[in-house]
């Protein structure tokens, strides 16, 4: 475990990585096949090679055919902790949901949840199906191994606000016009703990914003409304900006700890 891999190292996902050990033999997820084969690599090649559950490995690519591709394990490679974030997303147009998903992903989110807030109910082009699901895991997956991290999220709903709202733990953060406090403020910043703190929700409603009773209800559960920025912005831009914002604050205070420590 003493470095990551050479930038040109390709990254696919592998099944069952946990618990493995140096010198095993290893088989691709099978819709990784068809991707090793179109950027032309041959036995001998070295990967990296995920699982998602943040298993990481150097390995290298021993058999390719048209169904199969086998590896063997090298050496296990760094994995950084989850981090406890996650986002509640409103239903809203299917491709710009997609967008989300990856540039979430690549942030370090921990679970996607859609929620059915009021205004999502007009929405016609609405990730509500299995079909979107099936393709916000293909975004998913994809974002993960670009960005080189090694835990896919846990993709969820359409669930209710009533749903969401009840069953969410630790601090959570709603981006809101109606927000007084500032997202970066010191009353935001003492609301969440470290990795190994309480979780972090964070929230955005659909365009339009929420209704009164939604919000009323969220502040009553003990979210708390967060602004953004003077600018209105689309749900996929405050979608990233919020959990960009709290990952970097959640793995700042994961590093003060460890300084402490």
């Amino acid at each position: 475990m003493d470095t990551l891999p050479p930038v040109s190292y390709q990254t696919f996902f592998a099944d069952g990585l946990a618990g493995l050990q140096a010198g095993v033999r290893a088989e691709l997820a099978s819709d990784e096949v068809s991707h090793v084969r179109a950027a032309r690599l041959r036995p001998g090649r070295r990967l990296a090679l995920i699982d998602g559950a943040g298993s990481r490995w150097e390995a290298e690519l021993l058999a390719l055919d048209r169904r199969r591709a086998s590896c063997r394990l090298l050496a296990p490679l760094p994995s950084e902790p989850a981090l406890p974030l996650h986002l509640w997303a409103p239903v809203a147009n299917r491709d710009r949901s997609l967008w989300l998903v990856e540039k979430v992903v690549e942030l370090g989110a921990a679970t996607i949840t859609w929620v059915e807030w009021e205004r999502s109910r007009s929405v016609a082009d609405a990730g509500r199906s299995e079909g979107f699901l099936r393709r916000a895991e293909g975004r998913a997956r994809a974002a993960l191994k670009q960005s080189g991290r090694g835990w896919l999220p846990r993709l969820r709903g359409p669930v209710t606000p009533e749903e969401a709202v009840g069953r969410h733990e630790g601090a959570a953060w709603l981006a809101d016009a109606e927000g007084r406090q500032r997202l970066g403020g010191a009353i935001v910043r003492g609301s969440a703990g470290g990795r190994a703190g309480p979780p972090l929700t964070v929230a955005v409603g659909p365009e339009g914003g929420l209704t009164h009773p939604e919000r009323r209800r969220c502040v009553e559960a003990g979210v708390e409304l967060v602004s953004l920025s003077p600018a209105t912005l689309r749900f996929e831009t405050a979608a990233v900006v919020i959990v960009g914002w709290a990952a970097a604050m959640l793995e700042d205070d994961e590093n003060e700890a460890d300084d402490e420590g």
